[in-house]
């Protein structure tokens, strides 16, 4: 011990770990319009987190096409509903999804030296603007994109006329394939869905779900979705997957196809419908991601309350006919929105205003645990999960003494009580179980808590039974005859 003589201070660690407290958002792989972008701003196959409407304009693009499936989650979570932030992965590459021929147009006439074309897919890079009379390039030539669609201003050496040819993008040779993604083991990058695993690592916070709303409908993709829900980073996070049903389904085909095609699991929420509001189409699974969020944040940030019967942005709820066309439907609460709950499917009903329907998850109707039955009750596990691996991975391969067991005990439940306190759960308590913890699984040094959460239910009906008093009857006879 080294020699002393004076006066001396010190600090030793807290018997206490206090909590890490996560932020949420919402990942979704799909499609941009980065075509608009110059090339050194274009992203794909890269997770981007995006927490402003600035940021997601400067990365991804306008909102003016919302066959863009990454324009419509831009336009929906930052106008509509006023949340973020998104972790975006774009999958569309300009250079491989686009026309394989050049589209000409011919004497386009220019209005004070201006024309608007109507096309929001045209490459700008390929564009070439010509002189009508005399099909020379015209080099400079501006291009400016606005909500009608690409401004082009030129000056003709003769008349006012030009000819433009150029590339379209072409959103049909996106395939699921690259929606999935993977990992290539030469390069060590990830792909579409699976650079879910890197939304931790680059930003310390996790999606509450994971979307994929141009190909959730297929049963490949919906099934990988819900592997990944349950797996990311390898089994240290959890999250829930949203599918969006065949938007070409009655509502009574649901129930065949969800079964044949395997959508059952409690970490699937299953939409069917999608959302229309001033005659713009969108699909469900990103209003529901967004008003999920809206819903946590007067939470506090906790899962504790669903957003069933709280409103969708929409004032349209629409399917694909037999045609191939859009078509309005108004869905009856009692004999089909509720039988389609009842079978495990959320989707939108107008009752005083519209507004999304449904708590239960894809399980049902077979979901014999509560917990698996109900989606805010899923995402309470899955909330409470993510925080507890996150905040006690420090102690991983330190000496298990009892003073650590002690130290974790007492955090635990102090966090607990407090959402507790907060009305966020109905009890919940931590224990260590010897039944979980044998002499072999302490000296290998596998040690299991468990955390036993009592979840709020949902009012989810709510009967006024009506009874005739007739005990006031006969008071008011005999009053008759007093």
């Amino acid at each position: 011990m080294a020699y002393k003589h004076g006066t001396y201070q010190s600090e030793t660690a807290s018997d206490l770990i206090l909590p890490v407290t996560l932020d949420y958002g919402h990942f979704i792989v799909g499609m941009a319009p980065i075509h608009k972008l110059k090339k050194e701003n274009r992203k794909t196959n890269e997770v981007v987190r995006v927490g402003t409407y600035k940021e997601a304009i400067q990365y991804f693009g306008d909102t003016y096409d919302l066959d863009f499936s990454i324009s419509q989650a831009i336009k929906i979570f930052f106008e509509l509903y006023a949340v973020a932030p998104l972790y975006i992965v774009n999958i569309l590459d300009v250079e491989k999804h686009k026309t394989d021929n050049k589209k000409t147009m011919m004497a386009i006439e220019l209005k004070s030296g201006k024309t608007v074309i109507n096309n929001h897919k045209i490459i700008t890079d390929t564009l070439v603007v010509k002189d009508n009379a005399t099909s020379l390039p015209i080099s400079d030539a501006i291009t400016i994109w606005t909500a009608e669609g690409l401004e082009i201003y030129a000056t003709p050496s003769s008349g006012n006329k030009i000819d433009i040819e150029f590339n379209e993008i072409d959103l049909s040779k996106v395939k699921k394939n690259e929606a999935i993604g993977g990992y290539d083991t030469n390069t060590m990058r990830r792909t579409g869905l699976e650079l879910v695993d890197e939304v931790y690592s680059k930003f310390s916070e996790l999606p509450a779900f994971i979307d994929i709303p141009d190909f959730s409908h297929e049963s490949e993709v919906a099934a990988v979705m819900e592997t990944k829900a349950g797996n990311i980073n390898t089994g240290m996070f959890e999250a829930i997957a949203l599918v969006n049903a065949p938007v070409d389904k009655k509502y009574n085909d649901l129930v065949e196809w969800k079964e044949t095609n395997n959508i059952l699991s409690n970490d699937q929420v299953l939409l069917y419908g999608k959302i229309k509001l001033a005659g713009e189409i969108y699909h469900q699974s990103i209003h529901y991601a967004a008003l999920s969020m809206k819903v946590d944040s007067e939470n506090n940030g906790v899962p504790s309350q669903g957003p069933s019967n709280y409103s969708y942005k929409m004032d349209a709820f629409v399917w694909k006919n037999a045609s191939g066309k859009y078509e309005e439907v108004r869905l009856d609460k009692e004999q089909q929105a509720n039988f389609l709950n009842k079978n495990g499917v959320v989707t939108a009903i107008n009752f005083k205003g519209w507004r999304c329907w449904g708590s239960e998850t894809a399980k049902n109707p077979l979901a014999t645990d509560p917990k698996d039955k109900y989606i805010y009750g899923r995402r309470m596990f899955k909330y409470i999960g993510n925080e507890l691996v996150i905040s006690y991975f420090n102690n991983v391969d330190k000496k298990f003494t009892l003073k650590m067991a002690e130290t974790m005990k007492k955090s635990m439940n102090i966090r607990l009580n407090a959402l507790v306190a907060a009305d966020q759960l109905l009890s919940a308590k931590v224990n260590f179980y010897s039944v979980d913890n044998s002499l072999i699984d302490i000296i290998n040094g596998d040690i299991t808590w468990t955390i036993e959460l009592g979840i709020i239910p949902g009012a989810k009906s709510i009967t006024f039974k009506k009874v005739y008093d007739v005990d006031a009857l006969q008071k008011f006879a005999e009053s008759l005859t007093a």
